[in-house]
């Protein structure tokens, strides 16, 4: 009897070990800047934690109205697993480890820093 309850212990001892292993906040790789792929007008792209979700800003270039950079806000969180953040309820972005990326079906932005985003920003 004694031998099942030391095995219990153990096994529930481990367990909370590795819970506590996670050294991050769910959907912490995807705070910061990123700069798409997009050719001659890259959309930028910062990402920031909201309490328990994200802001998504975006800034792109638009050809309606006056031409030129447009930025907007919307609400993103985490959804069903760590790697997907849901930007607005309709955009599902994933993280590229490896590539140190975020993918959605039509965009792919790969990190950069606050002082390249500042500078493209400042240019456009």
């Amino acid at each position: 009897m004694n031998r099942r309850h030391f095995i219990a212990a153990t096994g529930a001892t481990l367990l909370t070990l590795l819970a506590g292993c996670k050294t991050e906040p769910d959907g912490e790789k995807f705070v910061g800047y990123w700069k798409s792929d997009k050719g001659n007008h890259p959309a930028l792209i910062h990402i920031t934690r909201n309490g328990d979700s994200f802001l998504f800003k975006e800034t792109a270039w638009s050809i309606v109205g006056n031409v030129g950079y447009r930025t907007r806000t919307v609400p993103a969180v985490i959804k069903d697993a760590d790697n997907v953040l849901v930007v607005a309820d309709t955009i599902h972005l994933a993280y590229d480890e490896k590539e140190d990326a975020i993918v959605s079906d039509r965009t792919k932005a790969h990190r950069i820093t606050e002082a390249q985003y500042q500078s493209v920003i400042n240019n456009s």
